[in-house]
């Protein structure tokens, strides 16, 4: 099941030129997306209403219209067919979706629900390449998995300890450690304080090698917003570890040593498709591109390291599903499927809502 109602990610809105046509499944839905001479964007069904041919097999004329190249039918922006070779007569019908669709922060949303809906105000505060704070470098990849599982792994990080000790570095006492969440507007929002005595990473972790002449103890800050459909936004940073408050969940209010920010997104193309954006650098003001370039080899080889646990997780869910035995480390998980629950059961008419069906893990750490 998926949120209708909702800005996905279709694509990287620098790598869009005029002239390509994209074409991305979102939601069961296949979506062309192109960019017109004037530059504006046009997303529409990725399917010709004459013999359903995909559009984005077809070409751009007149620099906004697409000519669809099996029988020749032609759109306009709107959807309009304007065109049907060897007939004058075009049926009021004639005509495939259009969706609403915005370049913002480096990445084309397109919202799949009701368009009378589609508020630009509910795109998620993502850091794109247009931000100077921040030296970036950007990817994505394609799992043969359920979205849900993926938001599974990103709002439960204990993971770290196992999946990504190579990678990150992390030791096995990072999963001993809980970070504060609790429930936003669309999301859920992720607290987490490391401090030196944890011992939460190797000497050698990439998280400490990043910064070179780093003196006296450390502590590791980092909160993130997950919003739907499963959008991460996080902000992490090094501080010396006399700047940690006291209590392990304020902000801190001295300078990081070292910052740097994370944008992903996932946009779920089936049930057990799912295509996985991401973006990550240091601060400008203490990173270079060599550091960026390093942070996203160890990206790449993190995401890797998820994508064959998740995919594999997949295989033995499509064998044989089974009841899942949760942990207080599933407090994460728990609320973001819960927060995309109620959504879902809203635009399917139930305002109310069904009681949750996984409650056990919040009273575990009530």
């Amino acid at each position: 099941m998926f949120i209708r109602n909702c800005w996905y990610v279709a694509g990287w809105d620098q790598e869009l030129a005029p002239g390509a046509l994209l074409s991305i499944k979102i939601i069961d839905d296949p979506i062309l997306v192109y960019r017109t001479d004037d530059g504006d964007l046009v997303a529409m069904e990725d399917r010709c209403c004459h013999r359903l041919a995909p559009l984005s097999l077809g070409r751009l004329e007149d620099g906004c219209n697409i000519r669809c190249m099996y029988h020749g039918l032609k759109f306009d922006p709107f959807g309009r067919c304007v065109e049907i070779p060897g007939q004058d007569t075009i049926p009021s019908t004639a005509r495939v979706r259009t969706y609403p669709v915005v370049g913002k922060h480096s990445w084309i949303w397109v919202w799949m629900g009701d368009p009378s809906l589609a508020d630009e105000a509910l795109i998620p505060p993502a850091v794109g390449y247009d931000d100077p704070r921040y030296i970036l470098r950007h990817g994505n990849i394609d799992y043969a998995a359920n979205y849900q599982l993926i938001n599974d792994n990103l709002t439960d990080f204990s993971h770290l300890s196992y999946v990504h000790a190579n990678s990150f570095g992390s030791t096995e006492l990072w999963a001993r450690i809980r970070p504060l969440i609790k429930v936003i507007d669309r999301g859920i929002r992720v607290t987490r304080w490391v401090g030196p005595e944890d011992q939460a990473l190797k000497p050698d972790a990439p998280a400490t090698k990043r910064v070179p002449d780093i003196t006296g103890p450390t502590a590791l800050f980092s909160t993130y917003d997950y919003l739907v459909p499963g959008v991460l936004l996080m902000y992490s940073a090094i501080y010396r570890a006399q700047d940690m408050p006291e209590d392990r969940v304020s902000w801190p209010d001295a300078e990081p040593i070292a910052a740097n920010f994370t944008s992903q997104a996932l946009t779920p193309m089936s049930e057990t498709e799912t295509r996985y954006f991401f973006s990550w650098g240091p601060r400008s003001v203490e990173g270079t591109p060599e550091m960026a370039d390093g942070m996203f080899k160890v990206a790449q080889m993190a995401f890797a390291e998820d994508k064959d646990m998740i995919e594999a997780q997949q295989r033995i869910i499509n064998l044989k599903p089974g009841n899942e035995v949760l942990t207080t480390a599933d407090v994460g998980p728990v609320q973001m499927r819960a927060v995309i629950r109620k959504m879902i059961k809203a635009e399917n008419g139930d305002m109310a809502g069904a009681p949750d069906a996984t409650p056990a893990v919040l009273d575990a750490v009530s």
